[in-house]
């Protein structure tokens, strides 16, 4: 049934937790795993900057998301999940999400309702929010307030 999930991640406990679910639905159905982090990017940026720059500008948070992605394969390994392909996108997160979506023939797509910047007055989080209202593919939400 599903060949392909996305657990995108921002290396918070929360989508550690929906991650859980995550890697059921892979080991479940023997499908691949994919894990993406966003680097959200000012728009003033938004034209083609060469890589170098881009490590410049951006270097800490690229590093802190492709430890997150890490960090998510890993546990994927430990729990027998050999299958795992991650990313480090920058953008708009939902956007980003969204594009990984089509561009990895994505069929289900597993979150946390809340991420690093949760508050109460998200219940269920802006980007994931905006990731079910748009997605072409099911959106599971976890609610992993603390």
């Amino acid at each position: 049934m599903y060949e392909t999930v996305l657990a995108p991640t921002d290396g918070s406990d929360r989508s550690l937790a929906a991650l859980e679910h995550a890697i059921d639905l892979a080991n479940r159905y023997d499908a691949t795993l994919h894990t993406q982090y966003v680097v959200e990017s000012s728009p003033a940026f938004d034209a083609e900057i060469d890589e170098e720059t881009e490590r410049d500008i951006y270097g800490s948070l690229i590093e802190a998301g492709e430890r997150a992605v890490e960090e998510v394969a890993a546990e994927a390994n430990s729990q027998g999940l050999d299958d795992v392909e991650t990313a480090v996108d920058r953008g708009a997160p939902h956007e980003e999400i969204l594009t990984y979506v089509e561009d990895n023939d994505v069929d289900i797509v597993v979150m946390a309702t809340a991420g690093r910047t949760g508050s109460s007055r998200e219940l269920i989080g802006s980007v994931a929010e905006r990731v079910v209202r748009s997605s072409p593919v099911p959106v599971v939400t976890v609610n992993a307030q603390e």
